[in-house]
């Protein structure tokens, strides 16, 4: 089966990325060190040529080599390295390798599965691209995520963890009839925002077995989120964290 992620000593990580910042979802990084050990949370890289520009619109969300903000519902390459709960994730839009970039709002839901067909796999060769476009922030990578094993395209975010989403991955999200915060639902980017929940996070609470049964997330869950992603769930309403207002997201067969 092919490697989807590698698992490597933290200690090796944080050496690998001295020349990066590590930003996580929401959290500053040197606090999350004592925090809960079993919160799934994401670190994103943020490249050296641009780790000094200001958050601005767009977070840390940002791709590693152009420092260009990934626009809602825009797909996305990453690379990831976990250790535990906490999982590096670096960037890299398809814009940036000179490939087309999808306008999320403006697209039929056709032309957006033709998009995601025609961008190229994560191989050796899309790699390569990267570092003949990239060479000095590409060789600031973490060897560990200079492996095309590593490298995904992806299509959303989960909410509470910051964790990407990969096309065809089953996870969860609140169904759009349900007004999800106290201003009403909001748009980004000409879309509704969608409020996802990854299953890695379900993994985390319940265990693997568990969280393939249940189906949608259970007051195990949302009691987790309210306890290790307060920020997060500080936004919401509190119907949000009702399993009738979930729906689960299966991927296409």
């Amino acid at each position: 089966l092919p490697i989807q992620s590698i698992a490597v000593p933290v200690q090796l990580v944080e050496r690998s990325v001295s020349e990066l910042t590590m930003r996580s979802h929401g959290y500053n990084f040197d606090k999350n060190k004592c925090s809960s050990d079993s919160r799934r949370m994401a670190y994103y890289a943020v490249g050296r040529a641009h780790g000094a520009q200001k958050r601005g619109r767009g977070g840390n969300q940002r791709c590693y080599f152009t420092g260009v903000a990934i626009p809602y519902g825009t797909p996305f390459y990453a690379g990831s390295v976990q250790q535990g709960p906490r999982t590096l994730v670096v960037f890299c839009l398809p814009s940036a390798l000179g490939l087309s970039t999808l306008v999320a709002h403006s697209v039929s839901k056709e032309e957006r599965e033709r998009y995601l067909q025609a961008l190229p796999e994560c191989d050796d060769q899309l790699l390569s691209e990267m570092k003949n476009r990239y060479q000095d922030d590409f060789d600031t990578l973490p060897m560990q995520v200079r492996s095309p094993d590593c490298w995904k395209l992806f299509i959303k975010f989960c909410y509470f963890s910051g964790l990407p989403i990969a096309e065809g991955e089953m996870h969860y999200r609140v169904k759009s009839s349900v007004s999800a915060y106290p201003d009403g639902n909001r748009a980004k980017e000409g879309v509704v925002e969608e409020i996802a929940l990854s299953h890695e996070v379900m993994e985390a609470v319940n265990g693997e077995v568990s969280a393939e049964i249940l189906r949608l997330p259970n007051s195990k869950t949302f009691e987790y989120l309210q306890r290790q992603y307060t920020q997060q769930s500080s936004k919401l309403n509190e119907v949000v964290f009702n399993r009738t207002s979930w729906e689960m997201m299966m991927p296409e067969i």
